[in-house]
């Protein structure tokens, strides 16, 4: 996951850099386009991205705890093309997702843990 949190950034860069040197050039108002990645940054995207669904899927979904959770429109929208597409399943996704935003954020578990010794009963 961290390979594509760098990739996010190089790509940032790219951007950047691209982006000054063409306004050294032109005026503000025209400079607004965006970059397209190159060739080679586009296949780093997609082998980073298949990288990510073969971890989605290799994902053991443990437990046996049910949640009703809401989620809007879009967000299904885009989970059941997921479910088509890759044969990801969206409680699979979204237990992935959780795993991995706690995993990048200890913090949030630490705060938890604090705040649950401070709690009175």
């Amino acid at each position: 996951m961290n390979q594509i949190k760098t990739l996010a950034d190089e790509l940032r860069e790219t951007i950047k850099k691209d982006g000054n040197s063409k306004s050294a050039t032109r005026p503000k108002a025209l400079s607004t386009k965006k970059a397209k990645p190159s060739a080679k940054n586009a296949n780093t995207i997609e082998t980073s991205v298949e990288k990510l669904f073969e971890s989605m899927l290799s994902y053991e979904l443990t437990g046996n705890e049910k949640l009703l959770i809401r989620l809007d429109d879009r967000t299904v929208f885009v989970l059941k093309q997921l479910k088509i597409a890759k044969s990801i399943d969206m409680n699979k996704l979204i237990a992935y997702s959780l795993q991995y935003f706690l995993h990048q954020h200890p913090e949030l578990i630490q705060h938890i843990k604090e705040n649950i010794k401070t709690i009175e009963l």
